[in-house]
């Protein structure tokens, strides 16, 4: 398998946390699993899938769905099931927490726990098509960068303006989920039902919970890029005070107690949480 994240240009960085794209073909590695479970993340993603199309089947459904060539993600918390093809090449542009909201202007509740076809949100589905073509036939990685670069700095005047609760949501998962609420209120300005408000309509929930969903994603990243570390040393790394606590979040989260999870499973999938960061 072969990744790469890029930083964004300086003119999206308020917007764009990175950009990614990883490779892997099937075909090469009998031993890698191409069906993947992937547990909610804490990121926003609009991803461009360019090889085989990518299939999902969501928590008590029996049937994969095939999505589009290109898929926006909406607030997730629950995990599903990814049947990634025989050749995978994704580019993924991971927003900063309110990036997405900022772009498509609409409040993320509305796409809570949902995918779209990218084109049906942006406006015009013809500019997707296009960039999606033209991704196909760039001549390496850092020209599929370019072209999604400069698509989005073409938006970026149009983009909502950034706010400080959209800084104090940087500063929460900077500290990994471990941010007094009150205090990160004080730093957006805002009394603590208003900033409530405002992260339910620019995050898709409310603070605490995406504290939760913070904490859980940088435990469960450390356990792929470390997957022979126990859950209990995952637990205490990840700012867990408890292991009841850390439970009860992953089971929330993943649908699911960390004792299903073994170092075999891990080791046998691409492990997408290591390279989405």
């Amino acid at each position: 398998m072969k990744s790469k994240n890029y930083k964004p240009h300086p003119a999206l960085r308020d917007l764009v946390s990175y950009l990614g794209i990883y490779e892997v073909d099937f075909t090469q590695n009998k031993a890698l699993s191409n069906i993947y479970r992937f547990v909610p993340a804490y990121q926003r993603y609009i991803m461009f899938y360019l090889e085989d199309p990518i299939k999902v089947m969501k928590a008590g459904k029996n049937d994969f769905v095939t999505k589009s060539v290109c898929v926006t993600i909406g607030p997730q918390e629950q995990t599903v099931t990814l049947d990634m093809g025989s050749r995978h090449l994704a580019l993924c542009i991971c927003f900063q927490p309110s990036g997405l909201h900022r772009l498509l202007k609409i409040p993320m509740s509305e796409i809570y726990d949902q995918d779209f076809d990218t084109r049906l949100l942006m406006g015009n589905g013809n500019e997707i098509d296009e960039i999606t073509e033209r991704l196909k036939e760039a001549d390496d990685w850092d020209h599929m960068i370019s072209i999604v670069e400069f698509y989005l700095l073409k938006k970026i005047s149009q983009v909502k303006p950034i706010l400080p609760v959209d800084k104090a949501m940087a500063v929460l998962v900077n500290t990994g989920g471990s941010g007094s609420i009150e205090s990160l209120a004080s730093l957006a300005c805002l009394s603590l039902r208003q900033f409530e408000r405002k992260c339910t309509e620019r995050l898709g929930m409310p603070p605490k919970q995406y504290a939760r969903l913070i904490r859980f994603c940088k435990a469960y990243q450390l356990k792929e890029l470390f997957p022979e570390k126990t859950w209990t040393e995952i637990a205490y790394k990840s700012g867990y005070y408890d292991q009841m606590h850390f439970i009860r979040d992953f089971k929330k989260f993943a649908g699911i107690t960390p004792s299903f999870i073994h170092e075999e499973e891990l080791t046998n999938t691409i492990r997408l949480h290591k390279i989405m960061v």
